[in-house]
């Protein structure tokens, strides 16, 4: 390499490890364990300098009390012992971990013996929540089993402080950005409300990494954060929350640095990005700034094999079948049974490996009568597969359907539902489906001029994730009334125009003037917020009993027990899911380059760049406002017609890679 062996940096970097997941499952409940310690078996082979997790170390944010014992059990065995650690925390702990009992770095407590540091931020699974806003990552700071680094608890302005290491001659700023809600994140960087702290002294030397818990993938307008929000002086970024395992580093969308994805260590979803390899990466840095990246697959994942079948692909003996659907019953009997066979190749002799596989056969049929029974056909493979209840997942072949006359042809835009279902609906939340359909609408007489794209996607999050019956015809209601009051407060000239033309005229105005201005918007989102949280209003809950106390993360982003004081089994959902409800970004931008003057025992952190924002928001034009005379007497049977009615490149730098060749 490069450097010497002293020089370099050795880390070992995991992400979404969601330990706990299906721990009531007889078969799956030891999945996520295993490969966590597995996991930690290598950072111990490897001899890495520390371990790096990018969240979700647990798949709920109240982790039962045998998952947390567990985990602090394994983390005891691996990461203390005798061996010294050999570099230096040259920033500030009490800035680093402010929000920690014992803000230290637990190699320096002379109370632990600790050979392998772990830092840790938390994601949206494992997030802050209930009395005390902690987390189950706060306990195993506290222990001195963590670094737990990367809160962020004021969420009007985000300010990131670098956990500063030295090693030899290298150095490594590490910056943590735990989980946000995206939808708030990516408010946070348009608004230029996102600053990273840079060292004053030797500015240039350090290397950048970055590590966060945000959807990379597009979910919707504001669902995920860009990357070129993030500033360019960074290095390298650790993608956390997306499962795909993505090892390889990649340039950012403005090749301004590198970025890994990891990926998680355990299936959680039954899609086709979790079904690549599972693997680690060994990260190795250099004094010149030089980085190696190495994936290390795993070897105790359970099998999982993933695969389409499209039935009209074949030729179905449906004429000869007692019934439509055998013929296809037999074709899918065949394909997993392949399956099945496949999945002893992905067999990799490792005695903690589980051998049952998951086996996931996404059927895409023409017509109901294709499909059958799952459940019942899913009895047949109980001693071969991990998953029989859920082999098989039916999904209808879209087709472009005639459009018909005015009334027929503006239900459903086909083209925009295509394009929102162009991925995995289990990687999609449904708040956004809403949002994104409503806001991407091209016809006029498919756009809401009532309701609000928020307003709506806010009332399908309360009726999908807390079960709040009523959200859809409160939030419908709440806008009704807000509206009715502001058509009977306008002035209105009746004398060329009809009643009822001139109502809905008004309420289009209305609408079109609330979004056009940013301020505008966010007060339509806690007014519709505030409506849903109203505990005035009598709630229907299929899952909860009146009176129940919901507590949430301050930023509205909960983890999958959204009830924190009951014990009550809640699903979760999908891939890294549950929650990280979208999250998106504006951006800050660091660009100073110039070192600071002055030394000091810790090193000095300062704002560095002017933070300018590359993400600006557009304003919608409404219509011109009509003066008049008189005021509309408008009575309410003709304002509800009207509601049903619809109307007419930055400086780039190059990052090397270490090569073995090299002679520094």
């Amino acid at each position: 390499m490069g450097a010497s062996t002293d020089d370099t940096f050795r880390i070992l970097i995991a992400t979404d490890n969601h330990l706990g997941f299906a721990e009531k499952d007889p078969e799956r409940s030891n999945d996520s364990f295993e490969t966590f310690e597995e996991i930690l078996g290598i950072a111990v082979e490897k001899e890495v300098d520390f371990i790096l997790l990018g969240g979700d170390l647990f798949h709920e944010n109240k982790p039962s009390r045998q998952c947390v014992i567990r985990c602090m059990d394994m983390l005891r065995r691996y990461t203390f012992g005798d061996r010294p650690v050999v570099f230096n925390f040259v920033s500030d702990p009490a800035e680093n971990f402010k929000h920690a009992k014992n803000p230290t770095v637990n190699y320096l407590d002379p109370n632990l013996n600790v050979a392998i540091p772990v830092f840790s931020i938390h994601g949206n699974h494992d997030d802050p929540s209930g009395l005390g806003q902690m987390c189950a990552l706060e306990m195993l700071s506290t222990a001195g089993l963590i670094n737990y680094f990367g809160r962020i608890d004021n969420l009007q302005d985000v300010t990131l402080s670098p956990i500063l290491l030295e090693k030899g001659r290298s150095k490594l700023a590490l910056y943590g950005l735990s989980s946000i809600k995206d939808e708030r994140l990516f408010r946070l960087f348009r608004e230029n409300r996102v600053k990273m702290l840079r060292p004053r002294e030797d500015l240039d030397s350090w290397f950048n990494i970055l590590t966060l818990h945000q959807n990379r993938t597009r979910h919707g307008p504001t669902s995920y954060l860009p990357e070129s929000f993030l500033d360019p002086f960074l290095d390298l970024v650790v993608w956390g929350h997306e499962h795909q395992c993505l090892i390889d580093p990649k340039r950012s969308a403005e090749d301004s640095f590198h970025v890994i994805q990891p990926g998680s260590s355990v299936v959680t979803s039954l899609c086709g990005g979790e079904a690549d390899k599972k693997q680690v990466a060994l990260l190795e840095v250099n004094h010149l700034q030089q980085f190696k990246t190495t994936g290390i697959p795993l070897q105790t994942i359970r099998p999982f094999v993933f695969q389409d079948l499209c039935l009209a692909d074949h030729d179905l003996d449906e004429e000869n079948a007692a019934k439509p659907n055998e013929a296809v019953e037999a074709l899918v009997d065949r394909q997993v049974r392949e399956m099945i066979n496949s999945a002893k190749e992905m067999l990799t002799g490792h005695s903690r490996q589980p051998t049952k596989p998951l086996i996931r056969l996404r059927v895409e049929y023409t017509h109901e009568s294709q499909m059958f029974n799952v459940t019942r056909f899913g009895h047949r493979f109980e001693g071969d597969v991990a998953n029989p209840g859920d082999i098989v997942l039916f999904r209808k072949t879209r087709v472009d359907a005639k459009k018909g006359e005015r009334g027929i042809d503006q239900g459903i835009d086909g083209e925009t539902m295509d394009a929102l279902f162009s991925e995995d609906v289990s990687e999609v939340r449904v708040e956004d489906l809403v949002e994104q359909y409503f806001s991407t609408l091209e016809q006029e007489t498919q756009k809401l001029y009532l309701l609000s794209e928020k307003g709506m996607a806010r009332a399908v999050q309360a009726f999908v994730d807390k079960d709040d019956k009523e959200a859809l015809s409160l939030i419908v209601q709440h806008q009704i009334e807000k509206t009715r009051q502001h058509l009977l407060n306008m002035e209105c000239d009746l004398s060329n125009q009809s009643e009822g033309d001139l109502v809905e005229d008004a309420i289009i105005e209305y609408r079109m003037s609330r979004l056009a201005k940013k301020e505008t918007i966010k007060q339509e989102e806690e007014e519709t917020q505030a409506a849903l949280d109203d505990p005035k209003r009598a709630k229907k809950k299929g899952s909860a009993t009146e009176g129940d106390d919901f507590d949430d993360f301050s930023d509205g982003n909960n983890s999958g027990n959204d009830n924190d004081d009951m014990d009550i089994d809640l699903p979760a959902r999908g891939r890294g899911s549950r929650g990280a409800r979208a999250r998106g970004g504006a951006r800050g931008r660091g660009r100073g380059r110039g070192a600071g003057r002055g030394s000091t025992s810790k090193a000095e952190l300062s704002m560095a760049g002017d933070g300018s924002p590359k993400a600006t928001s557009s304003s919608r034009g409404g219509r011109g406002s009509r003066g008049g005379r008189g005021r509309a007497q408008a009575k309410n049977q003709s304002i509800m017609e009207a509601f049903q009615r619809a109307p007419a490149k930055r400086s780039t730098k190059t990052i090397c890679y270490i090569s073995d060749s090299d002679d520094d």
